[in-house]
């Protein structure tokens, strides 16, 4: 065989050793970041009946994660609680007529990606463990539960929610006075304060809006 027609060949023997080695990197890489761990847990939610949806973060080039949880019309278990709290990419939990006995924000408060954390028309919330949650950087809180009393010392550590944009605390609020508004106030970040059926008096309210008259409050 001439020197000619051994350079073309040579040439494609290369091209295809780069691109086997290419693809053999590719789908080493595959193997590496596949989120097994986190569809295990998926997978377990989903067999306590929670819905699990995914997306892709910024900071992932290719699989979607699971980051959103719902939960309707069940009762949330320890177990149920510790399974959310190892999923790292989690940035939504939402929860509808739920029975909250067994929700643990102690745990859930690990979640260093959750940004919006809803319970809506509830029972059992366990509200003396919200201050649990400062660690998150949640933007957006709805928590209703009407057979639950809300009380000023419980809301104390909420000026440590130094992201949080929309509060709804819609809980047996009679024990909620002008007291808890200072705590508020210190939250910059705050557009949109409701705290329905409380004992905020109106002149309480008007101090606060004088204070932070970006906020939209309901203290009714």
């Amino acid at each position: 065989m001439s020197q000619a027609s051994t350079k073309p060949a040579l040439k494609w023997f290369l091209i295809v050793i780069v691109a086997m080695t290419a693809l053999g990197a590719f789908f080493l890489f595959l193997l590496a970041t596949y989120p097994a761990d986190e569809y295990r847990v998926a997978k377990e939610l989903q067999a306590q009946g929670f819905d699990v949806g995914n997306t892709k973060h910024h900071d992932d080039m290719i699989w979607l994660r699971p980051a959103f949880i719902w939960g309707n019309d069940q009762s949330i278990t320890s177990d149920g609680s510790r399974f959310i709290c190892q999923l790292p990419r989690l940035c939504q939990l939402l929860f509808l007529r739920c029975d909250a006995s067994g929700l643990n924000l102690d745990e859930i408060g690990n979640c260093q990606r959750l940004h919006y954390f809803e319970f809506k028309d509830g029972t059992r919330f366990p509200v003396s463990e919200l201050k649990k949650l400062t660690a998150c950087p949640i933007v957006s809180m709805l928590v209703e539960s009407k057979d639950v009393d809300l009380k000023d010392s419980d809301l104390e550590e909420f000026s440590k929610f130094t992201h949080l944009g929309r509060l709804i605390l819609d809980f047996n609020n009679v024990g909620v006075t002008d007291s808890c508004l200072e705590y508020f106030e210190k939250i910059p970040t705050l557009k949109q304060l409701r705290l329905p059926g409380s004992s905020i008096t109106p002149e309480g309210a008007e101090e606060f809006k004088k204070k932070r008259p970006d906020v939209l409050v309901d203290f009714e």
